[in-house]
């Protein structure tokens, strides 16, 4: 079975020579400190605009030399963040050691925001021929843009929407329930949250949360997070907007929001 290691220096080794591929790198737990027993490979590459086939092609060979691959699947593009992106499973490879590859074209305008430690972290270099990884600041006017939008929005959806979850629990529509709870009463709970202790990363959802929020928080997103019946999705619920409401106020007071809150969780 190939390493974790082996399969990145194998993708070094592939790469590199290349004059089309011009930097390559690890994101995700490598440049965040996080990596583990279960950790993937986030890795990216910035090539020559017109390298972008020839560089997962030459990429699937060098992986293909470890082991076969099992799957593979091309993110349909356009690509939420711009980029062309694929993920790799190997026949010889535990599912959990994933390859994420995301082939950034040089000329595009978006891959320095890939280079901001605030909410990436530091890349892990592998080759770097022309200096483009150098970290880029995180421009704070348009993230702050970004999260008062935000906060805007959460303020005025999760309190009106969220009970659709409690509806759909007394109903006895499991699948219906748990869809809306976890998308608009879990989730804007956590992207409160976020907003509040981590505004660099408010944006980034569910994951990370140990990591990013303190422990009483954490912890309530953790016990709210697998209700077992629909009766507890309503009971969650409840308790999701009761403690949206009681935190919207320090996000308004830290963001330059109005004060007040939603609208309880009755359904």
């Amino acid at each position: 079975m190939p390493t974790r290691q082996e399969l990145i220096d194998a993708l070094r080794a592939a790469l590199q020579p290349r004059a089309d591929c011009r930097a390559l790198w690890l994101g995700g737990s490598d440049a965040t400190g996080r990596t583990d027993a279960l950790s993937d490979i986030d890795i990216q590459a910035i090539v020559s605009d017109d390298a972008i086939e020839s560089t997962f092609v030459a990429a699937e060979s060098a992986l293909a030399a470890l082991s076969p691959i099992a799957r593979r699947y091309r993110v349909p593009e356009p690509s939420w963040h711009g980029h062309s992106q694929t993920f790799y499973a190997l026949r010889d490879c535990p599912p959990e050691l994933m390859i994420d590859f995301t082939v950034m074209k040089s000329s595009s305008p978006i891959t320095a925001r890939f280079m901001e430690v605030e909410r990436h972290g530091r890349p892990i270099v592998i080759f770097d021929k022309d200096g483009l990884l150098a970290p880029v600041p995180l421009d704070r006017a348009a993230h702050e843009a970004r999260v008062r939008a935000k906060l805007a929005d959460l303020r005025d959806r999760v309190p009106l929407l969220a009970p659709l979850a409690i509806k759909a629990a007394r109903r006895g529509n499991a699948p219906e329930a748990a869809s809306m709870y976890h998308g608009i009463a879990l989730r804007g709970l956590v992207d409160l949250l976020r907003i509040i202790h981590c505004p660099d990363r408010f944006d980034f959802g569910l994951r990370y949360i140990r990591a990013d929020l303190p422990a009483d928080a954490a912890e309530l997103v953790e016990r709210l997070a697998l209700p077992g019946s629909p009766e507890q999705v309503a009971a969650f619920t409840k308790a999701a907007m009761s403690a949206f409401d009681e935190r919207l106020p320090a996000a308004d007071a830290a963001w330059g929001g109005r004060a007040g809150g939603g609208g309880g969780g009755t359904g």
